[in-house]
């Protein structure tokens, strides 16, 4: 069995080093791992250093964002495809976890948790999965992803089924897939985080908040899941789920707005 790992990068810097090296050491007894980097057009040396670690890079600097994942899902050799930003890295066991839920009860996607961390690698909390009995209409109902690319690992065949990613969507790309597999199918939950998303100012969906805010309201017209009487109840439904879930992930958030609304910068720990 394989299972590849799509990483697109436009300039990744040291970080992009850490992500190769987190996959690297991933090695379940029987899988094979295939890590494949899509790039934007990096003058930073990215895609040399990543041939530089015998991981497969393909070249793309006319391409935007969305169209790159979707030439890297369908690039990939996997059975099982994920995704691992240019500044995130896998956490130990992560592959071992992913093959285990699938085998389970061969369901076609798994969805795990994250770890947030600053720039320095300090966590910042975590986030657990979403709750096995969230629908479609629940997983749009805020606005926002509440299913973790960097978790989420979908068989080939389904992501071809649904037509991959829909490249009308900039940021919310991701958000308007998993909408559409929910649609289809659950998912099968893994307990534990599988990666760590490195959170900083250059973060795409922090740069482009509102852009993502206004594709997700789109994204619940195109699919019908338009505001209706219900929504309020699944938008309060889904925030105590994963405040009450997540405490050290709440708690951090609330003083990172607390910041924000005193005019403060964001600020790592020494």
């Amino acid at each position: 069995m394989i299972i590849s790992i799509v990483t697109p990068v436009l300039n990744g810097g040291n970080d992009l080093r850490a992500c190769i090296e987190s996959v690297k050491v991933e090695t379940p007894g029987g899988i094979l791992i295939e890590h494949l980097i899509v790039d934007g057009g990096s003058t930073d040396g990215s895609a040399e250093l990543a041939a530089a670690y015998g991981v497969r890079a393909l070249r793309e600097p006319t391409v935007g964002l969305t169209g790159r994942m979707n030439i890297g899902y369908r690039a990939a050799k996997g059975e099982l495809i994920g995704f691992l930003g240019a500044d995130d890295v896998l956490l130990p066991g992560a592959m071992k976890a992913v093959v285990k839920a699938y085998w389970r009860r061969r369901r076609r996607w798994v969805v795990g948790g994250i770890r947030w961390i600053d720039p320095n690698g300090h966590s910042l909390g975590e986030f657990r999965a979403p709750p096995q009995w969230m629908t479609a209409a629940a997983h749009v109902a805020l606005d926002w992803n509440v299913i973790s690319p960097l978790a989420t690992y979908m068989n080939r065949d389904f992501f071809a089924e649904l037509g991959g990613y829909d490249e009308r969507y900039d940021v919310a790309a991701d958000f308007h897939l998993f909408a559409r597999a929910l649609q289809r199918e659950p998912f099968e939950r893994i307990a534990r985080p599988l990666a760590c998303w490195r959170r900083h100012l250059r973060n795409y969906s922090i740069v482009h908040t509102d852009r993502a805010t206004h594709e997700a309201r789109a994204i619940r017209q195109s699919l019908g899941l338009h505001d209706d009487h219900g929504r309020p109840l699944r938008r309060y439904a889904m925030k105590a789920w994963f405040n009450l879930g997540n405490p050290g992930w709440c708690g951090r958030k609330l003083i990172e707005r607390a910041r924000l609304e005193l005019g403060m910068t964001w600020q790592t720990r020494p």
